[in-house]
């Protein structure tokens, strides 16, 4: 019991390690290329806030959706549930542990983040140590809130739960960047008397949401390395979407040169990730392109880099089977290239089309550039990445 939580981390870390470091070596550049573009954007968002709008409603905002979904990380496996359910009493100091790894984790990220969106909303980096403690606090209660989760008993009670959560952060968070100290403790006071009212009652652990809680974190690392190298094993979740899939089959000719195009393209609707992803960006993009109208034609660009980058990996969703059938290596790599084409042009002509209904001149330059950049993008960075051996399918 004394040795578990340690031997779980160590285990966590070594695996993760592995990935992070073949990422770092490849792709740094790449995160120092998005950053810059991020943060020169992020200043022309803070110049088109309008003047009648308090800096620090928007800051409040900004930190309270950073804030608001939380990773609790508890390390456990789900035979736990079988072989450490009749040692729960023992295993005290191993959920204590958890929490105050989860706090310190957590304190690390959001104090970054939190100074990086200080220095370009404030202008100011200052960071005192009673706003360093405020931060510990509220993000100690944004851990110990999700934790309560596990012993909600309907949806009723899990949605009253994270309003309160949401509306409590965000007004701390106001009240410590507007100076608001009086109120800022007494709402810190309130809410961690609340919270050890509920978490003092005795009750047993919750070892379904503990177990779901690690593997939904455990999928987000595994995910996120999935953009950039093949992770093993990864489940996947998926939706059926059955109008998206009538709309494919009207759009894609019956023949055997759109087999693979087919098949790429109801994997690309039906799994979440990719599909989620692609919702994302695209309405991110029409956002900048109706705040930003004049320079949005660069951000349009990243846009198209970051998701046709990030469906690399969907080729090798194809089962082996696929093998089987009557097509060849090239006509593989033809139609992966043909369905990136295409979605990648669909999203390009809808963010074109937000910038234009909203200066109703767009010009044609950004037409050109975005259309030649998709024909670039696809035939000569994409297809040097298509694997259409038989190792690039899973089993």
């Amino acid at each position: 019991m004394k040795t578990l939580w340690g031997l779980r981390v160590q285990e966590f870390y070594r695996k993760m390690f592995r990935y992070y470091s073949i990422i770092g070596q490849s792709v740094v550049y790449f995160f120092l290329i998005i950053s810059s573009i991020f943060i020169y954007y992020f200043n022309l968002f803070l110049q088109w806030i309008p003047p009648q709008i308090s800096v620090e409603v928007i800051l409040s905002l900004f930190i309270t959706f950073i804030l608001i979904q939380p990773k609790v990380r508890t390390f456990i496996k789900r035979a736990d549930i079988i072989f450490l359910l009749p040692l729960e009493v023992k295993l005290k100091s191993y959920f204590i542990k958890s929490l105050v790894y989860s706090i310190v984790i957590d304190v690390i990220k959001s104090l970054s983040l939190i100074i990086i969106l200080i220095s370009l909303f404030l202008h100011t980096t200052n960071i005192s140590l009673p706003i360093f403690f405020v931060i510990m606090g509220i993000v100690s209660y944004n851990i110990l809130m999700k934790w309560i989760e596990q012993w909600l008993e309907n949806h009723v009670q899990l949605l009253l739960h994270r309003l309160n959560k949401f509306f409590s952060i965000y007004l701390m968070c106001y009240f410590l960047f507007k100076n608001g100290w009086i109120f800022e403790l007494t709402l810190m006071s309130i809410n961690f008397v609340y919270l050890i009212y509920f978490i003092g009652k005795k009750r047993n652990l919750n070892w379904q949401w503990l177990i779901d809680e690690e593997e939904r974190a455990l999928l987000r690392n595994f995910k996120f390395i999935n953009f950039f190298m093949d992770v093993p094993n990864l489940k996947r979740s998926f939706r059926s979407r059955r109008m998206f899939s009538m709309i494919l089959k009207r759009c894609i000719p019956y023949s055997q040169s759109s087999t693979l195009i087919y098949l790429y393209s109801h994997l690309f609707v039906r799994y979440n990730d990719y599909f989620y992803l692609y919702l994302r960006l695209t309405v991110i993009g029409i956002f900048v392109n109706y705040a930003m109208p004049t320079s949005g034609w660069v951000f349009n660009l990243l846009i198209l880099f970051m998701t046709g980058f990030q469906v690399i990996p969907l080729q090798y969703e194809m089962k082996q089977t696929i093998l089987l059938y009557p097509v060849s290596k090239s006509q593989r790599k033809d139609s992966f290239l043909k369905f990136v084409s295409v979605i990648l042009y669909i999203q390009f002509f809808i963010l074109y089309f937000a910038m234009f209904i909203h200066t109703s001149t767009s010009k044609i330059f950004s037409l050109v550039i975005g259309t030649l950049f998709v024909y670039v993008f696809v035939n000569f960075f994409i297809s040097k990445r298509v694997n259409v051996s038989g190792s690039a399918f899973n089993e």
